[in-house]
């Protein structure tokens, strides 16, 4: 008899499984699958100089892509299935989670060093970039804590000023590996998750109007010389072409000669070491080049459906936790593929941050699709709610 019983619940588990298909958004579903094979032939097509002249193999970064794919859809499955509550009560665990490994990034032994820089885990299969996790993690955290504390949002000192005063750590951590971009971003993600919680608009400029001097007296002052160099060539990269200018002026010679059309798949000039960064923060540039001003709007086309998709879960979500994080993640999604693309077209300064989906990274890769599948348990949800 209690052979039966559980043979039962296996057989319910397993239906609701076979159901997962129905419960999501197809929508939302085809546009993240359509994105990631569009990535795998981009980062195939951009790296194969690089893989070649580096490693001696046209299909290393295609390999490793095509790993951190497989990861990463494995994430986004079990996220999609993992209890809400749970990762609601977990989520103050899962910021300090986070803060001790953009400590470790620093130690011997469990950090890896490159060029000059400590931004990774080494986990012997791959090196794990704490730093993106933090972008989850944020929205997570802010989620919940906007959720539980709805009566604070609107008040100055205790509604925005703890926010920043916390991720202001995390970006320190950040900022010290060195990583300028990313702790750039994680402001502006908690500026936006502020605002959608209800923050006053008033509240934020004034912070933003606190911080501008401070990042800027950082990055020209006080900062890292490329920091600076990053800076003055966004102002005139014309003035040093083949010094500072030269990663932004290759960017928009790939982005204007591939015209309307493109060259063609496969026939961009700028990958063969004119480009640099080609199949991470400038794989854009090379889709331009490539498949020209259509393919260039296809991706943005694809971004429009993320965010129709991801915007109407979040509005039919089950309670205000799960609507600030769905809105949390198609605006971390957006505003990462807003500043990448704003850098390649030289509508803000080179930032470092990756394409979302497209661009080459397995740190990337995987906390977007766990974003995704979490996007997805959210629809889920909703589904399960409208047929009780």
């Amino acid at each position: 008899m209690i052979w039966f019983k559980n043979a039962s619940i296996a057989i319910a588990r397993m239906e609701k499984r076979a159901k997962w298909w129905w419960e999501i958004d197809p929508w939302l579903f085809w546009s993240v699958m359509v994105l990631l094979l569009f990535g795998i032939v981009m980062v195939f097509s951009a790296s194969m100089t690089t893989g070649l002249y580096a490693y001696g193999d046209a299909f290393y970064f295609f390999q490793r892509h095509l790993f951190g794919i497989v990861l990463g859809l494995i994430t986004g499955v079990i996220t999609s299935f993992f209890p809400l509550s749970r990762l609601r009560e977990q989520s103050k665990l899962l910021l300090l989670f986070t803060l001790v490994l953009l400590v470790l990034v620093f130690v011997p032994g469990v950090g890896r060093q490159g060029a000059g820089v400590n931004r990774w885990i080494n986990l012997g299969v791959f090196n794990f970039q704490p730093s993106e996790m933090a972008k989850l993690v944020i929205v997570l955290y802010m989620a919940d804590a906007l959720a539980a504390h709805q009566d604070r949002v609107e008040d100055f000192w205790r509604g925005v000023v703890p926010f920043f005063i916390l991720v202001g750590i995390i970006c320190l951590l950040v900022l010290i590996e060195p990583n300028l971009g990313t702790a750039t971003f994680l402001l502006l993600l908690t500026f936006v998750m502020l605002f959608l919680g209800g923050g006053k608009v008033l509240h934020l400029l004034l912070v933003w109007v606190i911080l501008m001097p401070t990042g800027l007296f950082l990055v020209l002052v006080r900062g890292k010389e490329y920091w600076k160099d990053r800076f003055v060539a966004f102002l005139d990269p014309w003035k040093d072409p083949l010094g500072k200018g030269f990663h932004i002026l290759q960017s928009l010679i790939a982005l204007g000669s591939g015209g309307l059309w493109g060259r063609g798949l496969g026939e961009s000039r700028q990958k063969f070491f004119f480009l640099p960064d080609r199949h991470t923060d400038f794989i854009y540039a090379i889709v331009g080049e490539e498949l020209g001003l259509l393919g260039t709007l296809s991706l943005v086309v694809l971004l429009g459906i993320i965010l129709w998709r991801g915007w109407k879960i979040a509005l039919e979500a089950r309670d205000e936790f799960q609507c600030l994080v769905a809105m949390g993640i198609v605006a971390m999604m957006i505003l990462q593929a807003f500043v990448n693309m704003g850098a390649v077209l030289r509508l803000f300064p080179i930032t470092g941050i990756t394409f979302p989906l497209l661009s080459y990274g397995n740190s990337s890769l995987l906390v977007l699709m766990a974003s995704i599948g979490i996007l997805f348990n959210i629809a889920r949800n909703r589904r399960e709610t409208e047929n009780q």
